[in-house]
């Protein structure tokens, strides 16, 4: 089932608004931000004509999978809005769970994918606004889930794959109102107990700790092995050339063969 006929059902206070068809949801998400509009919005599309993955990349956008992108005014320290989107990957690898079979492996890789068996499944896009005092003001965390179809081109180091390609059977609805559910409840704890027990689930379900990794920046790119998560969500790595630690707030991670790969 992929007509998106009926709207899901989301808990108070999140508030749906459900396009047919969009240039990109965290495009639209920031129109609105502008409008005024409050916390825990949700923009939906059918498609987008201009998706965008981290660092402008285009993120393939047919009619049959799932795209949204939620507004949140969380008026907490700049630093820590990075965590969003730890809470919002283990909020999609949830939802996944919920839909493929038990035996199937999900896993999720540092900064911002989903993967199942392997390959990937949903890509996270976090922006966000801070004012004079580091506080921010807004987050739009744009998400996008493969459903009925998946690009033939690798995502980064690793091929894509989707629901249906999974042997898995979820309306668009269905998984949009799954992850908005225990997006909410990783929120609400979030906010009570802080990142540990955030960190805590992600790293259940982390791909590739111990592996050798090349991170690649906007000016250099570093060979060493994926050591650990610190207790913020920044990545820990060996550096090889130094055989000392590192710490990455913001970076592309490649693995193993893969890991000098253009994408």
């Amino acid at each position: 089932m992929t007509a998106q006929t009926h709207a899901p059902e989301l808990p108070p206070p999140y508030q749906l608004v459900q396009l047919a068809g969009v240039d990109g949801t965290n495009m639209e998400a920031r129109r609105r931000v502008e409008g005024g509009a409050p916390d825990k919005t949700v923009i939906w599309a059918s498609s987008q004509s201009m998706g965008r993955g981290r660092r402008g990349r285009s993120w393939s956008s047919p009619v049959g999978n799932l795209y949204f992108s939620i507004l949140i005014r969380p008026k907490y320290p700049a630093a820590e809005v990075m965590q969003l989107g730890f809470i919002m990957a283990n909020a999609i690898a949830n939802a996944v769970e919920g839909v493929l079979a038990k035996t199937t492996s999900i896993q999720v890789k540092w900064p911002n994918d989903v993967m199942v068996n392997g390959k990937k499944i949903s890509g996270i896009l976090l922006e966000s606004e801070s004012s004079g005092d580091n506080t921010v003001q807004w987050a739009i965390i744009g998400v996008g889930v493969n459903i009925e179809s998946q690009p033939s081109k690798t995502e980064g180091d690793f091929v894509a794959t989707s629901i249906a390609s999974e042997g898995g059977d979820a309306s668009i609805g269905e998984m949009l109102s799954a992850t908005i559910r225990h997006f909410d409840a990783g929120i609400d704890e979030w906010r009570e107990h802080g990142f540990a027990p955030v960190r805590k689930a992600w790293l259940e379900r982390a791909y590739g700790i111990g592996k050798k990794i090349n991170v690649r920046l906007p000016n250099e790119t570093i060979p060493g092995t994926f050591k650990a998560l610190d207790k913020n969500g920044a990545l820990v790595m060996v550096v090889d050339s130094k055989q000392e630690d590192r710490i990455i707030t913001a970076g592309d991670v490649f693995f193993s063969s893969t890991a000098d790969k253009v994408d």
